[in-house]
C-alpha cells in the first residue's frame, strides 16, 4: 500500500517544472530554458541558440497548429531577446496579433514589441489592426495594444492612432486610461507640437479619480512646464493639494511603499514644483508649508523616506528661497552627511552643494563633518566632498579648505582630477588669498605638483602680482618682491622643477635677483641660473626665459662672465632659433654696456614704453644718408612706373604669354594654361634605301630620336668607317641652281 500510495503521489520535481514552463508550453521549450541557464560561457550559450534558431528556420516553414505557432514565436522572441537574429519569424508575430484568439493575439502583439522597432518596414501591417483593436469592448485587447503602440509608432503612424489613443482618455477602465496617458506621453516625445493640442485633456486627467491615471499624467505635464513653465504656472495649487492629500494618507493603501503614500507620486510632483517655483515669489510662497510637512512626515528612518526628503530639499533649493525652509532642509541633510551608509552620505554631500549655492552660511556649521568625509575611501565621495568644499569656501576658510585640496593633489594620479584640482585651487587663491606671501606659497606648491596642467596665464598672474604689487604700500610691495625672489632662489636648487616654475623662477631672478640678500650676490644667482641652462625641459622655449634671466643680470653687472660667455658661445649654434637668437643679442650687448644698460633697467617691468611710431629717432641717420646720394623712400602708391615690381612682373608676364587675367599689379592667381603638344608633321619617305653607314632617320614614335646617328654596331661587331662616296654632280631642279627634292645629302 505504501508503494501504491508513492506511485499516485505526485512528483514535487515535475509539479514545479510545469509551474515554471507554463501549462501551454512544452517540456521541449523548458528543457531549452533549463540548458542555456546551465551555460557555463557565452560560447555554450551561443552553439545552443544557434541551433534553436536553425529548427524555428525549419518549423516556421510547416503547417503549425495554432499553439504550436504560439510557442514558437515564444521562443523566437527568446532567441532574440538572447541577441540572435531571427527576423525569419517577425511576419508571424506580426500575423499572431491579428488573431481574434486572445491569448494569441497577447503574445503576437509582444513579440511585436520585443523583436521590432519604430522603423521597421512590417510596422504599417499593424496600423490597421491597432487600430481595430482599440475600439474592442475588452479591456485585455485595448491593454495589449496600448502597451505596443509606444514601441512601435512613429511621425508617419501617429496621426491614425492620435484620435483613437485620445478617445480612450474616458474609457471606464482606470488600466486603459493610464495606459492611454503613457501612450499620449510617447506621442508627445515624437511631436512636441501636440502636447498644445492634447493641454486641457491632460488638465482633465489630473483630476481622474484614479490616483494612478493621475501619476501618469504627471510625467506629460512635468516634460511640458519643463518647455514653457508660464503655460503651467496655474496648476501650482493643484499640484500642491495632490502633494498635501497624498502626505495626509488620503490614497488608498495599495499605494504605499513600506508605509510611505505615494512616494513615485511625491518625487515627481516636487520635481514639477521645482520647476514651477524657479525665480518665482508668488509660485513659491504656495509651497513653503506643504514642503515643511513632506520633510517632517518623509522622516521615518528608511531608504524611501531619505529619497523624498533628498527631493525636497532640491526643491527648497530650487524655488524662492525661504529662511525657515533651508535651515530645516540643512538639519535633515546633516544626517545623511554622518550616517555609515556611503549612498546616504553622497546625497548629503550633493544636496548640501545645492544648499550652499542659495545661501553658504547654512552649510559652514556642518563643515567639520563635510571633512571627515574626505577620509572615506569610497572615490567619487571624496571627489563630490572636494566639489562641495570648494563651494563652501570663503575668506575665513581658504586656508583650510586650499590645504586639503593641495594634500589630494599631491596623492591622485588621476590627470583629469588632477587639472580639476588644479583649476579650483587656482582660483580659490586668486579670489581669498589672505596675504600676498600666502599666495605666493600656494602658487608654488600648484606650479609643482601640477606642472604642465596649470594653464599659462596663472604664472602671468603671479609674474604681475609680483611686480606690480597691492599698489598701497610700498614697503609692503618691495618685502613680497624680496620674499619672492629669496623664495626662488633656494628652489633652484630642486632636482626636478616644472617648466612653468622655471619659467616664474627665472622672471622673478631676473627682474630681482638683487634683492634676495643674505650675502647673495648677483655673481651666485648667475651661477646658479647657468647650472639651470643645461637642465633637461620639456618645452624648448623654457631654456630661453634662463637665457633672458641671464641677459638681465648682466646688465646689473655691467660685464659678461666667463661661464655666460660660454654658454652663449654653446647655444649661438642652436638649431633653435629662439635660442640662438637671444644668445647673439646678449653677445651683442656685453660689447655695449652703456646700450645694455639702457635697454635692460634693473626694476622696469612696470614701466611704460613709450612708443615712437613716426620713428623719429632714425632722421639724424635718414639724413646722412640722404646726404650721401641715396634716394628717399616712396610710398608704393607714390612710385615711377619702372620701380613698381609688381606692374613689371605682371607686363613681363603677358609679353611672354602668360595670359590669363594678369592684367593688375601683383602675383598671379588664375589657372595656367594648359601647354598644347605641338603638331607633329610627317616627312616625305625617302627616295631611295639608305647606303651602308649613312644616317637612318628613325620614324616618329619609335621611340629615342636617332635621326642622323651613323650606325656602327652589327651583328659581327663594331664596323669601321668606310670612305665616303664623291657627290654626285649637281643635277638642275625647279628654278635653276637648286638640288632637286630627293638629291644627294652624303657629303653635307
Amino acid at each position: 500500500d505504501e508503494g501504491l500510495r508513492s506511485r499516485q503521489r505526485p512528483n514535487p520535481d515535475f509539479t514545479n517544472r510545469a509551474a515554471m514552463s507554463g501549462g501551454h508550453l512544452s517540456k521541449d521549450f523548458f528543457e531549452l530554458i533549463k540548458s542555456i541557464g546551465e551555460c557555463k560561457s557565452k560560447q555554450e550559450e551561443d552553439k545552443i541558440l544557434a541551433a534553436e534558431v536553425a529548427t524555428l528556420r525549419q518549423r516556421f516553414t510547416e503547417q503549425l497548429s495554432p499553439k504550436k505557432m504560439k510557442e514558437a514565436v515564444v521562443r523566437m522572441m527568446y532567441a532574440e531577446m538572447l541577441g540572435h537574429n531571427a527576423d525569419f519569424g517577425h511576419i508571424h508575430a506580426v500575423n499572431m496579433s491579428q488573431q481574434t484568439n486572445l491569448i494569441a493575439k497577447r503574445v503576437g502583439y509582444l513579440a511585436s514589441t520585443v523583436c521590432l522597432h519604430s522603423g521597421h518596414e512590417l510596422t504599417t501591417l499593424l496600423v490597421n489592426t491597432m487600430r481595430r483593436d482599440l475600439k474592442s469592448t475588452n479591456h485585455v485587447e485595448v491593454c495589449a495594444t496600448l502597451v505596443a503602440i509606444p514601441k512601435l509608432v512613429n511621425l508617419e503612424t501617429l496621426p491614425a492612432l492620435m484620435d483613437p489613443v485620445c478617445a480612450l482618455l474616458d474609457h471606464p477602465s482606470e488600466v486603459v486610461r493610464k495606459k492611454a496617458v503613457m501612450a499620449l506621453h510617447r506621442f508627445c516625445q515624437l511631436q512636441p507640437s501636440s502636447a498644445a493640442d492634447l493641454s486641457e485633456k491632460l488638465r482633465r486627467v489630473l483630476c481622474d479619480k484614479d490616483p494612478a491615471v493621475m501619476g501618469a499624467s504627471l510625467y506629460i505635464l512635468h516634460e511640458g512646464a519643463e518647455a514653457d513653465p508660464k503655460a503651467h504656472k496655474d496648476l501650482v495649487p493643484s499640484y500642491v493639494s495632490i502633494l498635501k492629500q497624498i502626505t495626509e494618507h488620503r490614497l488608498p493603501s495599495s499605494f504605499d511603499y513600506h508605509r510611505m503614500p505615494a512616494p513615485w507620486i511625491q518625487i515627481k510632483l516636487l520635481k514639477l514644483m521645482a520647476t514651477l517655483g524657479t525665480a518665482d515669489q508668488r509660485a513659491s510662497e504656495g509651497m513653503y508649508e506643504v514642503l515643511l510637512d513632506v520633510l517632517r512626515r518623509a522622516d521615518t528612518g528608511i531608504n524611501i523616506g531619505y529619497a523624498i526628503i533628498y527631493e525636497a530639499v532640491r526643491t527648497i533649493t530650487a524655488i524662492f528661497p525661504n529662511i525657515q525652509l533651508l535651515e530645516t532642509a540643512a538639519s535633515h541633510i546633516s544626517r545623511f552627511v554622518s550616517s555609515d551608509n556611503h549612498n546616504l552620505k553622497y546625497l548629503g554631500i550633493k544636496a548640501l552643494a545645492g544648499i550652499v549655492q542659495v545661501n553658504q552660511k547654512y552649510a559652514l556649521e556642518h563643515q567639520l563633518v563635510v571633512v571627515d568625509c574626505l577620509e572615506d575611501p569610497d572615490e567619487t565621495l571624496k571627489r563630490k566632498t572636494l566639489d562641495l568644499l570648494y563651494r563652501m569656501t570663503n575668506a575665513g576658510n581658504v586656508v583650510f579648505v586650499v590645504d586639503k585640496l593641495i594634500s589630494h593633489l599631491r596623492e591622485t594620479s588621476d590627470d583629469a582630477f588632477r587639472a580639476s584640482l588644479t583649476e579650483r585651487i587656482t582660483q580659490l587663491a586668486e579670489r581669498y588669498a589672505p596675504d600676498n606671501s600666502w599666495f605666493i606659497r600656494t602658487m608654488n606648491g600648484v606650479f609643482e605638483l601640477g606642472g604642465e596642467l596649470v594653464r599659462p596665464d596663472v604664472a602671468h598672474n603671479l609674474m604681475r602680482l609680483i611686480a606690480e604689487g597691492s599698489g598701497e604700500d610700498d614697503e609692503a610691495d618691495m618685502a613680497l618682491r624680496r620674499f619672492a625672489a629669496a623664495t626662488y632662489y633656494s628652489m633652484l636648487d630642486r632636482p626636478i622643477l616644472p617648466d612653468i616654475l622655471v619659467c616664474v623662477i627665472c622672471w622673478v631672478l631676473g627682474e630681482y635677483g638683487y634683492l634676495i640678500g643674505g650675502g647673495v650676490a648677483l655673481e651666485d644667482v648667475v651661477d646658479k641660473l647657468v647650472d639651470a641652462v643645461e637642465r633637461q625641459f620639456d618645452a624648448p622655449s623654457t631654456r630661453c626665459w634662463v637665457v633672458v634671466a641671464i641677459t638681465k643680470l648682466v646688465a646689473q653687472l655691467g660685464a659678461m662672465p666667463a661661464q655666460v660667455a660660454e654658454v652663449c658661445g654653446k647655444y649661438k649654434q642652436s638649431s633653435q632659433v629662439l635660442l640662438s637668437k637671444y644668445c647673439s643679442e646678449l653677445e651683442g650687448l656685453a660689447a655695449e654696456v652703456g646700450t645694455m644698460h639702457a635697454a635692460l633697467p634693473t626694476d622696469a617691468s612696470c614701466e611704460d614704453l613709450e612708443v615712437d611710431p613716426a620713428l623719429g629717432f632714425l632722421d639724424a641717420y635718414v639724413a646722412e644718408a640722404l646726404s650721401r646720394g641715396a634716394q628717399p623712400y616712396l610710398a608704393p602708391g607714390e612710385r615711377p612706373d619702372e620701380l613698381d615690381v609688381g606692374g613689371s612682373i605682371s607686363a613681363a608676364g603677358g609679353a611672354h604669354g602668360g595670359g590669363g587675367g594678369g592684367g593688375g599689379h601683383g602675383l598671379r592667381f588664375d589657372e595656367y594654361e594648359k601647354q598644347q603638344a605641338p603638331s607633329q608633321i610627317l616627312a616625305p619617305p625617302p627616295a631611295a634605301a639608305p647606303t651602308n653607314g649613312a644616317p637612318v632617320a628613325a620614324p616618329l614614335g619609335s621611340g629615342l630620336n636617332v635621326s642622323g646617328v651613323r650606325s656602327v654596331w652589327g651583328a659581327e661587331g663594331f664596323k669601321a668607317a668606310e670612305p665616303a662616296a664623291p657627290p654626285p654632280p649637281p643635277q638642275p631642279g625647279y628654278g635653276g641652281g637648286g638640288y632637286a627634292y630627293g638629291g644627294g645629302g652624303g657629303g653635307g
